[in-house]
């Protein structure tokens, strides 16, 4: 073979290395410039409760709470729903249903308690503050000790956490049911003027009655055993990495100022890491 068939095989042969090196390299530039296909994740059902303490629209509490949705959408990169429930019977009923939320945040602890510990929800987060319910008396009472209590009246909201608190502060200080008089009014505001006006010797209300109580020069008898206080528990269905990701970004809410706002609009000063045990023993103690 001359040397000039030789080149031109050689030249062929190189001609058809080199397009097929252009043809892949055409086809990884169109594939990286090609757009990228949307991946489309399920949407979050996110549920609401604010327990006796509230008093506003639906739409109001809608709006309340979708910054802390957006929040929560960019810490697990889902959509999330928001629902509210104003009244606590619908939401205890929304609850029976299984898993029908994804997330809850609730101020009837209780309830959320029981999430955890019959439908393996977990504990995510909770207010720094824990609830203390309060044992309210006039400042000039002659009740003065827990022993006192007996023969009493005491005045407690009628079927909520508070009252829960309250009955079992009685049992664990081994009150028996003949023991103490125990009425109930629908408010929690009630039960304060109850007290004012000597329907009751004393008073069961949660800490914010608590607190508006003492400022008045009035006295707290006792305090309730401390326990979690507003919470958000998550369903099963979020992963683990899920769970931790939306649990670091409701913590952090606190170290920023767009973070501090949310927490402001909900009247949250600042997320605190929650236990499952936490609800459990809850549980226990109200005899649930």
């Amino acid at each position: 073979m001359n040397n000039k068939i030789r080149l031109r095989l050689v030249s062929a042969g190189l001609a058809c290395v080199l397009a097929a090196v252009a043809s892949v390299t055409l086809a990884q530039q169109k594939k990286a410039q090609a757009p990228k296909e949307r991946v489309v994740k399920e949407r979050l059902i996110f549920a609401v409760n604010e327990g006796a303490t509230t008093s506003v629209s639906h739409v109001e509490l809608l709006q309340r709470y979708a910054g802390l949705a957006e929040a929560m959408e960019r810490a697990l990169r889902r959509p999330i729903k928001v629902e509210v429930y104003p009244d606590t019977a619908r939401f205890r009923s929304e609850l029976e249903r299984k898993r029908r939320f994804d997330i809850v945040f609730g101020k009837t602890v209780n309830l959320l308690a029981g999430m955890i510990r019959d439908k393996e929800y977990q504990a995510v987060v909770k207010t720094k503050t824990p609830y203390v319910a309060g044992f309210i008396t006039m400042k000039d009472s002659p009740i003065k000790t827990a022993a006192d209590l007996r023969g009493r009246v005491v005045m407690m909201p009628e079927r909520v956490f508070t009252t829960k608190l309250g009955e079992a502060t009685l049992r664990e200080l081994g009150f028996k049911e003949n023991e103490v008089t125990i009425h109930y009014v629908r408010f929690q505001e009630a039960v304060a003027m109850s007290v004012e006006t000597g329907a009751a010797d004393v008073g069961v209300v949660n800490p914010t009655v608590k607190q508006d109580w003492l400022k008045k020069g009035n006295n707290v008898l006792l305090e309730a055993k401390p326990v979690p206080n507003w919470s958000i528990i998550a369903s099963p269905a979020l992963s683990k990495a899920e769970l931790s990701r939306l649990r670091r970004a409701l913590i952090a809410l606190k170290d920023s100022e767009p973070g501090s706002e949310v927490l402001k609009t909900i009247s949250v000063p600042e997320f605190v890491p929650a236990a499952n045990t936490e609800y459990v023993e809850l549980l226990k103690f109200i005899g649930e």
